[in-house]
């Protein structure tokens, strides 16, 4: 069943990029919950701990692609390095400052500048999987083990970072984020011989990957089903504390991640017949019926199983995302379509997190799951009316460049 698995990890470096990259980004899984739980515990102010979460992220939405670019042009290690290192001193200086009642701004700058390095080590590691498989099924299946890798942090990341930061100490989540990440990247960037070799600028490589209409599809569509997991990240934590078990708020969000790392891992170990745009238009529809069914939830056994169902459609989504950016993005600028993968799922997430603490305050949790099912039916009606500009036969790179009449800027 799982043969698919064991031939791209036995791919020379294989198992060690994709090991090294999983504890690299750790953060993905921790940092924004992390800060959730840090400032709502030390201020108990649930709107002001959103907002700082959302400041955290849509700065990292907005470097991400940046940050993406110079790595292609110069490649993952001469780049990430010093980044990492900033992001580490960024996140000391937000923990301090807090404790230290500095300026309530420079807590939002301290946020701003860690969310401006944190990277996109997803990215980049699925970039390398570009780099050495040599046919799209193992692409994909690359891609579904990468996904159920995401999820395996989820399962267990936010977990643990709940218990430490509300029974230990207030800002365990964050550091052990910063402590992942230092020593993942450590591990990750010293394997040169699987990092894709630094690409020159040529008139192939300018303009804009969003340029393409089947990739805007997709970061649209992101935005909103990022406003979904932002929300559900505050509302979980809300949620357990309105039912007097905050600390377990993290099994909620296990929960979730667990359903997404078994569909993940199911549809990773299959060989698909269907495209691959198809297969995205159904899973983003049948997660915003997920997204309505939380507002069943009664107590914390109902919210946990709900949540445990609506993540099997997570993994499949996102793989199927991913799947449609390789296949439509220009080669030379792959990593850079993969962050702004990232980065619209991180401006959702953003807002969702935000606009959910606020509501959270004004109302309570399940007020709040409004936010979270509404974007997700808007996610779901967008991908499946705009669905023939997911399709590579119409909006791939080659066959954009190739199409009479186009110009060559199309080419980015």
């Amino acid at each position: 069943m799982f043969n698919n698995y064991r031939e791209i990890l036995s791919l020379p470096g294989a198992l060690k990029f994709s090991l090294a990259g999983l504890v690299a980004r750790m953060p993905i899984a921790v940092l924004g919950l992390g800060i959730v739980l840090f400032i709502q515990g030390v201020s108990g102010s649930y709107g002001l701990a959103g907002i700082v979460a959302a400041v955290y992220m849509i700065v990292q939405a907005l470097a991400g692609p940046g940050i993406a670019r110079l790595v292609d042009r110069r490649g993952q290690a001469t780049v990430m390095v010093p980044i990492v290192i900033t992001h580490l001193v960024a996140l000391s200086m937000l923990i301090v400052c807090v404790y230290a009642d500095w300026w309530v701004g420079l807590i939002f700058v301290f946020a701003g500048i860690g969310g401006a390095t944190v990277g996109s080590v997803g990215s980049l590691v699925r970039s390398r999987w570009s780099h050495i498989v040599d046919s799209p099924k193992k692409l994909q299946t690359a891609f579904s083990w990468e996904s159920v890798a995401d999820e395996l942090l989820f399962v267990t990341g936010p977990v643990v970072a709940t218990v430490l930061a509300t029974a230990v100490f207030p800002p365990a989540g964050i550091i052990l984020s910063m402590l992942t990440a230092g020593i993942g990247s450590a591990l990750l960037y010293v394997q040169k011989s699987t990092e894709p070799p630094p690409i020159e600028r040529t008139t192939e490589a300018r303009g804009h990957v969003f340029s393409n209409p089947g990739i805007f599809t997709i970061i649209i569509v992101n935005v909103f089903l990022g406003v979904n997991f932002g929300a559900i990240d505050v509302i979980a934590v809300a949620f357990a504390d309105e039912q007097g078990v905050k600390s377990l708020a993290g099994i909620l969000l296990s929960a979730f991640a667990l359903g997404s790392l078994i569909a993940g891992a199911l549809y990773g170990s299959r060989n698909w017949n269907s495209a691959t745009h198809h297969r995205f238009g159904v899973t983003v529809a049948m997660l915003a019926i997920g997204a309505c069914s939380m507002m069943l939830a009664q107590g914390m056994v109902s919210y946990t199983i709900i949540l445990f169902i609506v993540g099997f459609t997570i993994a499949p989504s996102l793989i199927g995302a991913n799947s449609v950016i390789e296949a439509l993005a220009p080669p030379r600028r792959l990593t850079e379509a993969f962050a702004w993968l990232g980065t619209s799922l991180g401006f959702g997430v953003a807002f969702g997190s935000a606009l959910a603490g606020n509501i959270i305050d004004a109302a309570n949790a399940k007020t709040a799951m409004l936010l979270p099912a509404g974007c997700a039916i808007v996610g779901a009606l967008l991908a499946l009316s705009l669905l023939k500009l997911l399709n590579p036969k119409r909006s791939s790179h080659e066959v954009r460049v190739n199409r009479p009449g186009r110009n060559v800027s199309l080419k980015g």
